[in-house]
């Protein structure tokens, strides 16, 4: 999993990941932006999975819904609402890479520790 992190034409930091993972970029940017508090409260939260590797947490944000577990973080957008085994019109798809996606518990870490440092806190 690839990342870029730059700042808008706002000075607002912006994540871009690899492709598959481009829901994480707008999770970065729009819901964990540059605030202390949530870095460091999920960096608490991750600690305590690789302590007890039990159970789930869910953070539940304005656009987004982060979940954790003991292996996995899951960002899933809360438009992304819909029945997948409901019938579509005829050449019609849904286009969710920036809507949904996972990565391994380290890599996570990783990127928010890189997000914190890039940020300047």
């Amino acid at each position: 999993m690839d990342f870029e992190f730059t700042y808008d034409e706002y000075r607002q930091p912006v994540a871009r990941f690899s492709l598959g993972h481009e829901a994480l970029g707008r999770w970065f940017s729009q819901e964990l932006c540059s605030s202390r508090r949530r870095i460091e409260d999920l960096l608490d939260i991750i600690q305590q999975f690789e302590i007890n590797r039990c159970g789930n947490h869910q953070i539940l944000g304005s656009e987004f819904q982060l979940v954790v577990n003991h292996d996995e973080i899951e960002v899933i957008a809360l438009a992304l609402d819909f029945d997948p085994d409901g019938e579509l019109p005829e050449d019609t798809s849904l286009y969710n890479e920036e809507s949904y996606a996972e990565c391994g518990l380290q890599d996570f870490k990783q990127a928010l520790l890189s997000w914190q440092a890039f940020v300047g806190l």
